[in-house]
């Protein structure tokens, strides 16, 4: 599970706003296209075709997540039981570890903005 949890914190890393507004991956992608070589961070890292779906359940449950003035609500238990029974999904208790994961690397990356 440690492949997914790498593939986020390097997604979430590229999608940090600077301070001209514009991501880490849109900077990196004009110096691609600029020199014609890929910087080390642009270069993807590979997430496991048999744990992609997790990435994937992590977007949907981001998707309706809820936010306050400080920026985004950590996804709840109950946020999360509620789309596994609207999306007849049977979540088992490592997959739900593995979401919460990603979504306390996401809110890490989400605060320090």
């Amino acid at each position: 599970m440690e492949a997914v949890l790498e593939f986020a914190e390097h997604e979430f890393n590229l999608n940090v706003r600077q301070k001209d507004g514009a991501s880490l991956r849109e900077h990196l992608e004009v110096v691609h296209m600029q020199i014609g070589k890929m910087p080390e961070q642009l270069k993807p890292v590979d997430i496991p075709d048999f744990v992609n779906y997790l990435w994937q359940w992590f977007l949907e449950l981001s998707r309706g997540r809820g936010y306050a003035e400080y920026g985004p609500m950590p996804l709840s238990y109950s946020e999360i039981k509620a789309w596994a029974q609207l999306t007849k999904t049977e979540l088992q208790s490592w997959e739900l570890n593995v979401i919460k994961k990603i979504d306390l690397i996401y809110l890490a990356k989400e605060i320090k903005k």
